[in-house]
C-alpha cells in the first residue's frame, strides 16, 4: 500500500538523480487475497503473461489456477472474522481500560463490503473475510474518537496438500467515515490491465521492458490480476475502503488504553513485535488447534522519516540497499519513492546516512496499535520454541530490530534508531522499549529457578554514553515484564541482565544419638570434724580438752 505520506511528499520521477524515500510503518493489507506463487514469480521474474486460467491473484479457491490439489502452492492472506458460535480464527471483542480501571466495551457494527471466500473447514485455516468497523463512546480523556477498525489477518499457506501459518497481524485504528462515490471496492482486478509501475521498476532495475520473450511493451494492455485499494487517491490515509466511503485513519485520543481478545491458531507461535507499550498477555489453551489471545496495551506515538537524496552523491552500498526491503512506492511514472517498514534492514541504515539531510527532524507523529509475528535469528533452545507463544518486542522507535532480542551470553539486547527530533524541529523524540516474555523461557537462559528474577536495563548510544532511563520489571501470571521508557535516540541499544538471588538450602540439624553407659558413681567429698574445746577442773587444777566431743576426765568437772 502506498506511503501515508506521499500527498505531502510526492517524490520523483523514477529517472531522475534526486530520490526520495518513506521510513514509516506499513498499513495493513484491507481485503483478503490468495495468491499463487508459481504463477506470481514467473509473471515477476520472467515477464511471464498470466492467462484466465492462470493468474497471479485469486479472490476465492478453485478459480483461477488457484486450486486446492496437491500440486498446489498457494499463499493466502486472510482477514479474520468476528466470533459467531463456531470455533475459529476471529475477533472476539474490543475494549478500551479507562484511568480509572472503568472498562468500555465496544460494539461491532459491520464488515466493509466486498468480496469474501471460504476456506474448507478440515483445514484449520480461515477463509477470507472483511475489516470490521467498531463503534464505542467515551474513549479517552477527550472522547474524540467514536469509531474504529479492527484488522486481524491470518497469513498461511497450502503448498503438497498441507497447511502452515506464515505469519500472523492485528490492528486496531481509530478512524473517521469520509463519504465520496469516487471509493470503490477493494479488491483484485482481472483481466486487461496497464502495468506503468512494474515497467518503471523494471527500468530502475535495469530491465528493458519490450517484445523480447513474453514480456509486454511499455504500457501496453494486457490480460492480468491486480490489486485495487479503492481509494480515490492513493496516499494510504484509508484504512479500509468500500463503494462510497473511506475510513480515514485518525489519531486515538491521548493515554488510550485497549484491549484485544482473540481466538487463533495454536500455530501461531514464537515472537511478536509492534507498536504498543505496558503490555499485558493472555493466551490460554481452547483445544487441540486453538488458544485464547488477549493483549491489553497502550497506544504509543511513533515518528515517522521522509528524506531526499541524490544517487550520484551516495554510496553503491546505499544505493544497493535502496533496492531490497521496500515494502511501498507511490506512483512509478510521476513520484516515485520507496517506503521502507522500521523493522527492515535498510531502515537503520537510511536514518544514520540521511539523517542531517533532514536536520534530525521527524517529518509526522501518529499514534498506534498494533503487534504482529516476527522471525527470530537466534539458535538457543530458549528464544526458539515453535510450540507456543514466547514473547512480545514493542517500541516507539522509528526503525528497529526485526527479530527477537539477541542472546550474547549474558544478556538480551536489542537495537533501535530514530532522530533526535519530533517534527516541530525542538521536542526531543523519548523512546518506549517493552519486552514480554515467558517466565520460564527467561529462567531458561540462565538456568534459574522459580524463585523471583530481578533484572538491570541499560539503554546505551553508539558513543558508549548512558542514555536516561526509567525502567520497569514485573513478574505476573506465567509472563516476565521489563521496560524502559525515556531514552533519547539516535541508535541505542537496549540491554536487559536477568539475576536471581541463589537461594540457599534450609540448614539440617544433625540429630544426636544416645549411646547407653555405665553409671559413674561420685564418692561424697569428706567432711572434717569441727573440733570444740572445753574447760574442765578439780579444785584449783585446770585442763583443757578438745574434740569433736570433749569430755572433762573423772574427777573433773566442765566450768
Amino acid at each position: 500500500m502506498p506511503s501515508a505520506q506521499a500527498t505531502l511528499f510526492p517524490g520523483f520521477p523514477a529517472d531522475s538523480d534526486v530520490q526520495a524515500l518513506t521510513i514509516q510503518d506499513h498499513l495493513d493489507n484491507y481485503f483478503s487475497v490468495i495468491s499463487n506463487v508459481p504463477v506470481n514469480d514467473a509473471v515477476r521474474n520472467l515477464g511471464t503473461l498470466e492467462t484466465p486460467e492462470a493468474t497471479k491473484f485469486c479472490d476465492e479457491f478453485n478459480t483461477h489456477g488457484c486450486n486446492l490439489d496437491a500440486s498446489a502452492w498457494l499463499s493466502i492472506d486472510s482477514i479474520l472474522p468476528v466470533c459467531a458460535t463456531k470455533i475459529e480464527n476471529c475477533i472476539k471483542n474490543l475494549e478500551f481500560v479507562n484511568a480509572d480501571g472503568s472498562v468500555i466495551t465496544a460494539k461491532f457494527d459491520r464488515y466493509f463490503k466486498g468480496k469474501t471466500f471460504e476456506a474448507p473447514s478440515e483445514l484449520g485455516m480461515p477463509g477470507g473475510s472483511r475489516v470490521s468497523l467498531w463503534s464505542a463512546s467515551g474513549v479517552g480523556a477527550s472522547g474524540a474518537a467514536d469509531k474504529f477498525v479492527v484488522n486481524t489477518h491470518l497469513s498461511w499457506e497450502y503448498k503438497g496438500g498441507q497447511t502452515s501459518v506464515q505469519s500472523f497481524g492485528a490492528s486496531v485504528y481509530a478512524v473517521s467515515l469520509e463519504q465520496d462515490s469516487r471509493y470503490k471496492d477493494s479488491g483484485i482486478v482481472f483481466g486487461p490491465m496497464i502495468d506503468p509501475q512494474q515497467d518503471a521498476l523494471n527500468k530502475d532495475s535495469g530491465i528493458v521492458a519490450g517484445p523480447s520473450g513474453n514480456q509486454p511493451k511499455s504500457g501496453s494492455i494486457r490480460y492480468g490480476t491486480y490489486t485495487d485499494t479503492g481509494e480515490i487517491n492513493f496516499d494510504g490515509s484509508c484504512v479500509a475502503v468500500e463503494a462510497g466511503l473511506c475510513a480515514k485513519r485518525i489519531d486515538f485520543p491521548a493515554n488510550t488504553r485497549l484491549k484485544l481478545s482473540l481466538t487463533l491458531s495454536n500455530k501461531v507461535t514464537g515472537w511478536l513485535h509492534g507498536r504498543i507499550s505496558k503490555p499485558e498477555i493472555s493466551v490460554n489453551p481452547i483445544n487441540q488447534m486453538f488458544n485464547d489471545l488477549k493483549v491489553t496495551a497502550d497506544v504509543v506515538d511513533v515518528p515517522m522519516m521522509y528524506a531526499q537524496y541524490k544517487k550520484s552523491e551516495v554510496s553503491e552500498t546505499f544505493t544497493a540497499g535502496t533496492k531490497n526491503n521496500w515494502q511501498g512506492r507511490g506512483n512509478a511514472l510521476t513520484s516515485f519513492y520507496r517506503q521502507y517498514p522500521p523493522e527492515s534492514q535498510f531502515a537503520m541504515t537510511a536514518i544514520s546516512t540521511l539523517a542531517e539531510s533532514v536536520k534530525n527532524t521527524a517529518a509526522e507523529v501518529h499514534t498506534f496499535w498494533n503487534v504482529a509475528s516476527i522471525g527470530t535469528n537466534s539458535s538457543n533452545k530458549c528464544l526458539t520454541d515453535t510450540t507456543r507463544l514466547l514473547g512480545f518486542v514493542t517500541t516507539n522507535a522509528m526503525a528497529y530490530s526485526g527479530n527477537a532480542p539477541t542472546w550474547n551470553g549474558e544478556s538480551l539486547e536489542y537495537k533501535v534508531s530514530g532522530l533526535h527530533f519530533l517534527p516541530d524541529g525542538k521536542s526531543l523524540t523519548y523512546g518506549t522499549y517493552d519486552l514480554a516474555m515467558r517466565s520460564d523461557a527467561a529462567r531458561c537462559l540462565y538456568g534459574f529457578s522459580n524463585a523471583p528474577i530481578s533484572a538491570s536495563i541499560s539503554v546505551t548510544g553508539q558513543d558508549g554514553e548512558q542514555k536516561v532511563a526509567t525502567t520497569v520489571v514485573n513478574e505476573k501470571d506465567g509472563w516476565l515484564y521489563l521496560a524502559a521508557y525515556g531514552f533519547t535516540f539516535s541508535a541505542p541499544t537496549v540491554r536487559v541482565k536477568l539475576s536471581q538471588t541463589p537461594v540457599q538450602p534450609p540448614v539440617q540439624s544433625v540429630p544426636t544419638v544416645s549411646t547407653p553407659t555405665t553409671p559413674v558413681v561420685v564418692a561424697k567429698p569428706q567432711t572434717k570434724p569441727k573440733v570444740i574445746s572445753i574447760k574442765c577442773s578439780n579444785g584449783k587444777a585446770v585442763k583443757i580438752v578438745s574434740g569433736a566431743k570433749p569430755v572433762c576426765p573423772k574427777g573433773y568437772k566442765q566450768k
